[in-house]
């Protein structure tokens, strides 16, 4: 597990974070880094929300960064590419309601990504996307919501 200080989203699926230096190792750490932290990018692994451009792509950029915000992140990595390029779960630990959110699992619950079709998920991702659907919250709202994956500007 490593832990995070979540920096900004820069999508729904995609968080600029600094790493601890307590929790990099290996291809993570960075050299001369300033008071012991690296900045790294975090993909939400299992989901993939709609690009910035996209109907509702400011949505789940946004959302992402109300789960997170003020919120001492944990990531479970699954793999680490370059440039401090990871791959994992992110749970965002609040204070004021001394809960953890999965954040991946909660742009789901919302409505505002889809559980991702095109690499290994989770049979939960695929039960909360589901219900979304049902439910008809965020994206599926749309009557033919276009996944990012075949989205094009």
């Amino acid at each position: 597990m490593i832990e995070a200080r979540f920096a900004w989203a820069l999508s729904g699926d995609a968080l600029r974070v600094s790493l601890s230096a307590s929790g990099r190792s290996g291809p993570l750490e960075e050299p001369g880094a300033t008071a012991g932290r690296a900045p790294a990018v975090v993909y939400l692994w299992g989901i993939q929300a709609p690009r910035p451009g996209q109907p509702f792509g400011a949505a789940a950029t946004e959302a992402a960064g109300r789960i997170c915000g003020g919120k001492r992140l944990r990531v479970a990595a699954r793999s680490a590419g370059p440039e401090r390029r990871i791959t994992g779960s992110v749970v965002a630990e609040g204070k004021e309601t001394n809960g953890r959110e999965d954040v991946g699992r909660a742009l789901i619950r919302l409505g505002l990504a889809w559980q991702d079709q095109r690499g290994p998920s989770s049979a939960r991702l695929r039960s909360l996307e589901q219900k979304a659907r049902w439910e008809e919250v965020g994206l599926w709202q749309q009557e033919a919501p276009t996944p990012p994956w075949a989205w094009q500007e």
